[in-house]
């Protein structure tokens, strides 16, 4: 239990620390997109089962490859001024991308995790219908578990309302691509 507290107060602080942290690309909106590299081109897996998910097992992707800048666009309906890569390696055990938005963000993180490791609930913790394996939302953000995936996704910018229902159309993209 300690573990998966840790685990989470780790991303909950990380997003946190992100907010607004430095460029590494240019933050001027008409620059942007000049000075930003488009993501390569998401690779839908088939679902076929035949070990083209890493959902169980492999390296996480990267996070900012699985959303092109307009699915970005399109599932927040925000632009992008700048977008945060992590730098991790392959077979690093947590990845994270961050688009930030005039006005918003959209952040998402992919953790390895066990399945009991994910049960642990969170006093405030809001349990989520509708999209993995299991899913609750706190503190604005929404946990799914995948497989052994846990996958973080943090939409600001809207009522969280609106918020909650853009981070699972997010979700639902990535577990596809996963």
């Amino acid at each position: 239990m300690k573990r998966r507290l840790a685990a989470l107060a780790a991303a909950v602080t990380a997003t946190a620390a992100l907010t607004g942290c430095g460029a590494l690309t240019g933050s001027d909106p008409d620059t942007a997109s000049a000075a930003t590299p488009a993501p390569a081109s998401p690779t839908p897996s088939s679902g076929s089962g035949l070990g083209d998910s890493v959902k169980d097992s492999g390296d996480l992707p990267d996070p900012c490859t699985l959303l092109s800048d307009a699915e970005v666009k399109s599932l927040t309906g925000r632009g992008i001024t700048q977008t945060d890569e992590d730098g991790a390696r392959p077979g690093d055990a947590s990845r994270f991308c961050q688009w930030q938005q005039p006005g918003g963000q959209l952040a998402v993180f992919l953790t390895r995790t066990t399945e009991s490791d994910f049960q642990v609930k969170i006093a405030e913790a809001e349990p989520v219908a509708g999209v993995g394996e299991d899913a609750f939302a706190l503190a604005g953000h929404l946990y799914v578990l995948y497989g052994t995936a846990s996958i973080d996704v943090y939409v600001r910018g809207d009522s969280d309302e609106q918020n909650l229902a853009k981070a699972k159309k997010v979700v639902k993209v990535l577990m596809d691509r996963i």
